[in-house]
């Protein structure tokens, strides 16, 4: 089982290399499966190959009520935002047990490879959304603290500890 890298390790400040489908460095078929079980085993929505130590550029999403609808995206692209935000919460596998309101945008239009190389594109909105690019930047080597003021930060981290404590009381 892959293990996830937790926040501070530098892997997570590194913007992933473009996965080669001519050369790959990995099986992208076992790749998108072995990702997908670590996910769904932590009880995320998402998940990026450097969050489990992997330098490549590809995410899962999916959400353990309908497994089958887990994917793989491959050199994932953002191609059109609309201008209208939502401030959701986010949480993270590599920060456990923080959770914080991030403005992003409600849809977006995007592009990306599956694991067989086929080039794909489509539409997410809403929650599906907020994943999406939550995935993709940690790509870029950004986390969603950075997307935060350092109040709304303090205050999450704060929170965590007090619910913490609450739950080893």
């Amino acid at each position: 089982m892959l293990k996830i890298v937790k926040f501070p390790d530098p892997i997570l400040r590194e913007k992933m290399p473009l996965f080669n489908f001519d050369n790959p460095s990995h099986d992208p078929k076992q790749l998108e499966k072995d990702l997908i079980l670590a996910m769904f085993a932590n009880n995320g929505m998402g998940l990026s190959c450097n969050q489990v130590g992997i330098r490549v550029r590809m995410f899962v999403m999916g959400h353990q009520s309908d497994p089958q609808s887990a994917a793989a995206f491959y050199n994932p692209e953002v191609l059109a935002t609309v201008e209208s935000m939502d401030d959701l919460e986010e949480g993270c596998l590599s920060f456990p047990g923080i959770y914080v309101k991030i403005k992003r945008p409600i849809k977006i239009k995007v592009r990306w490879q599956n694991s067989s190389g086929e080039i794909q594109e489509g539409v997410f909105e809403n929650y599906a959304a907020k994943c999406f690019l939550h995935e993709l930047d940690h790509l870029e080597g950004i986390v969603f603290k950075d997307r935060t003021s350092d109040l709304k930060w303090t205050s999450a981290v704060k929170k965590s500890i007090k619910e913490n404590k609450r739950k080893n009381f």
